[in-house]
């Protein structure tokens, strides 16, 4: 039997600020602010929060359980996972 698989959804809690003068269309600062998010992410300066699980198969979404939190993370800070 396999083990079940479900997305983890993660938004980004970190803020990033772009200076421009008054009035500048925010549309036009989103270059910017991607840079400013790179080196956030480069310098480990990025807060993700885990909002829920999707079910593909079921079209559904779950709350995190409280107790699949283990307080520490197991893979190491200069480590990036693998991703698809």
């Amino acid at each position: 039997m396999s083990k079940r698989i479900v997305s983890y959804d993660f938004s980004v809690d970190s803020i990033i600020a772009v200076d421009a003068p008054y009035g500048t269309d925010p549309d036009t600062l989103v270059g910017q602010a991607l840079i400013k998010l790179i080196q956030k992410v480069r310098q480990d300066d990025l807060t993700l929060i885990c909002e829920n699980t999707f079910d593909a198969e079921t079209g559904s979404y779950e709350d995190i359980p409280q107790e699949w939190y283990k307080g520490h993370s197991e893979q190491g800070e200069d480590e990036l996972p693998e991703t698809d």
